[in-house]
């Protein structure tokens, strides 16, 4: 039987708020193709980038209660954003391209999984260890993602931006470990998980 029907259950015991959350994640996808245009030269990347839309997914996972259902909402608040984004920006006339749709709609779904995932062991879940994985996700992603601006396209795109986000994700890691971690080895192994999603998320950049 597993937990599926129960974690289901679960997953609407607030569905103001889980409406609400994935509604929002659509309307956070519709933002980002308009911010593109008109947002500030110095914030314009990230109106382009994956730590917003990771970040998202977490915040939908909040509204979650069991592991299966973290993974869920993760794993669709990706997608939404995609579907909010590439469907504006289609309408507003920009050309889409089918095969970044798929790449990105494929991406959103294991790293907003992921997310919602590292949401639930933030949550008192799972065995330390494991929880320290979970605190170096999200500013993994933020490193990461600093790392490809920096290396990649730091001549088209305003450098101070991926230095601030690179603090960012320094910061989250910070805060994270401190708060949902005891000890220095478990804070060490959250620290040397922010570097290993990091350098994942990097290489994936490369492909895209």
């Amino acid at each position: 039987m597993g937990e599926g029907p129960v974690a289901l259950a679960k997953f609407g015991d607030s569905p103001p708020r889980l409406l609400l959350a994935l509604v929002g994640a659509v309307a956070a996808g519709v933002l980002m193709s308009f911010g593109q245009t008109f947002a500030a030269e110095g914030v314009a990347p990230l109106f382009n980038s994956a730590a917003p839309v990771v970040a998202l997914a977490a915040v939908v996972a909040l509204a979650a209660r069991t592991r299966s259902s973290h993974l869920a909402g993760g794993a669709v608040a990706g997608p939404l954003a995609m579907v909010g984004y590439y469907t504006t920006s289609q309408l507003r006339g920009f050309p889409v391209s089918m095969r970044m749709v798929v790449f990105w709609s494929v991406a959103g779904v294991v790293a907003g999984a992921a997310a919602g995932l590292a949401v639930w062991l933030l949550r008192e879940n799972g065995t330390g260890a494991v929880r320290a994985v979970g605190a170096g996700y999200l500013p993994g992603v933020a490193v990461g993602e600093a790392a490809h601006g920096l290396t990649r396209i730091a001549d088209t795109t305003p450098v101070a931006y991926w230095w601030v986000l690179a603090a960012a994700g320094v910061a989250l890691l910070a805060w994270t470990a401190g708060r949902h971690l005891d000890g220095s080895r478990l804070r060490l192994m959250a620290a040397v998980a922010t570097v290993v999603v990091a350098a994942g998320l990097w290489a994936v950049y490369g492909l895209a």
